[in-house]
């Protein structure tokens, strides 16, 4: 009886101790502090009361033998296992996007795609194809603040003059960069490896099957919603663009096919062949040939290397940003696991009715309300994504039915909070506050995460 009654105290101890630090990340993120820091600090909070339970942080065999130390072996652990991963062909991927915007070969690509919309003379279609369109574009370019820069650069000029409402083609802008099914994608990455998949097969075979239903049903919305809207409010807007260059006109045509390339043969040797072709070696490949097209426009070897650095500043970009980010958030996550916590929910999960539906909402909702505080739900979903193959098979459900609607919230959640980077550089760059964007984009984005959950219980 005793020993029941210590079970119970040391899980409610434990429980309480984990909504604490909670309660005080999310009041942190609130007030805007960096949500590495946020979720470092929070990982190391749940080591240390762990400690002081007497609970042991790393198993003796590869214990440092100070436990207060093993903490920070714990990090360094983290670390080395991402960047020896998945998390190295994402830092690939940062250097070559950062090499085509020294190149200005995604200009080039945004330009040329977006051209032919001057030419549609329905304009109401302008909306639903122009939104088909950026969500294209986010295959090739998964960055959405870049994406949104350029579009905000290129398309909306076009897209304005011939007649569309600003705030319509700001809130498509601001819903395009989220949940295109692109292999290139960080979370893709992140995801397939967790769930010990292919990320071609987890992308193609899973993840489009859900979201290109939803892209053509958000599509069709929009074309509703930025509608509506414009009948109820008919003001001005003053938008402070930025030129591109001329020089993406001096560009040859076929630079607008470099951003594309690894795509391009990762889908070519995925449908056509059994090659087992890697993301690495695609990446290593097509550098090569944008640094030769390179080296002959400029009729120098000299110059045509000039912007190589680009590609090694990109990569570390990728470190300092979506690495840091993903090692930050399962340094949580193995705090709540050290402490108990994960125990303690698999406990309560499998006493649950109708718990594979009940996880699922709890995932999403977590990832709805993290990322409207944060402007991203990706930190938390790269936390959870990791735990998602136990839970899922304590439910007895699949862990890419659990994975997906929880991946594809922490994405559109980015269009709908004041606070993301996307809606704020589009908002600024349209002298609009981020509530009037957001009124332009919650109802695409609601249907959108309500969609997601249910699509995947259908097909999948």
């Amino acid at each position: 009886m005793l020993t029941t009654c210590k079970g119970k105290g040391e899980k409610m101890s434990e429980l309480i101790i984990a909504l604490i630090v909670i309660i005080l990340a999310a009041y942190l993120i609130k007030k805007k502090y960096d949500i590495k820091l946020v979720m470092f600090g929070s990982g190391i909070l749940l080591m240390l009361s762990a400690l002081l339970m007497n609970k042991v942080i790393l198993p003796s065999e590869s214990s440092s033998g100070v436990p207060f130390f093993d903490i920070f072996k714990v990090m360094g652990n983290l670390f080395t296992k991402q960047l020896s991963g998945a998390s190295f062909t994402l830092l690939l991927l940062f250097g070559y996007t950062a090499y085509m915007k020294a190149i200005r070969a995604d200009e080039k690509t945004v330009s040329v795609l977006s051209a032919p919309l001057k030419h549609i003379k329905i304009k109401a279609l302008l909306i639903p194809i122009f939104y088909l369109i950026g969500n294209f574009l986010c295959i090739i370019i998964p960055s959405s603040s870049s994406l949104s820069v350029m579009l905000m650069a290129t398309a909306f000029p076009i897209l304005t003059s011939a007649g569309v409402s600003p705030l319509a083609v700001g809130a498509v802008i601001a819903t395009s960069a989220t949940i295109a099914p692109t292999p290139l994608g960080a979370d893709n990455l992140l995801a397939s490896e967790a769930l010990g998949l292919p990320v071609t097969d987890y992308v193609f075979n899973y993840h489009a099957k859900i979201s290109i239903p939803i892209i053509l049903m958000m599509a069709i919305v929009h074309f509703i919603w930025q509608k509506r809207q414009d009948h109820l409010e008919r003001s001005e807007i003053t938008s402070t663009l930025p030129k591109l260059k001329e020089v993406t006109d001096q560009l040859p045509m076929f630079y607008a096919i470099l951003p594309m390339l690894p795509l391009l043969l990762m889908l070519i040797f995925y449908f056509v062949s059994d090659v087992n072709l890697g993301i690495s070696e695609v990446i290593f490949f097509s550098l090569m040939v944008s640094i030769l097209c390179e080296v002959i426009r400029m009729r120098s070897f000299q110059k045509g290397t000039a912007e190589i650095q680009a590609f090694f500043n990109g990569m570390g970009v990728g470190l300092t940003t979506v690495v840091a980010q993903v090692v930050a958030a399962l340094t949580f996550v193995e705090g709540l696991k050290i402490l108990g916590v994960i125990d303690l929910m698999g406990e309560v999960i499998n006493h649950l009715n109708a718990a594979g539906l009940t996880l699922t909402l709890a995932f999403c909702l977590l990832a709805l309300f993290v990322g409207l505080l944060s402007g991203s739900g990706l930190a938390i979903f790269y936390a959870f994504v990791e735990l998602m193959p136990s839970f899922a098979e304590s439910v007895g459900i699949s862990a890419i039915s659990l994975a997906i609607p929880m991946q594809f919230v922490s994405h559109l959640v980015k269009s709908i909070s004041p606070v993301s980077p996307t809606v704020i550089i589009i908002s600024s760059m349209m002298n609009v506050s981020p509530v009037r964007l957001i009124k332009r984009t919650i109802v695409p984005v609601l249907v959108g995460m309500v969609l997601s959950i249910v699509l995947t219980y259908v097909i999948l």
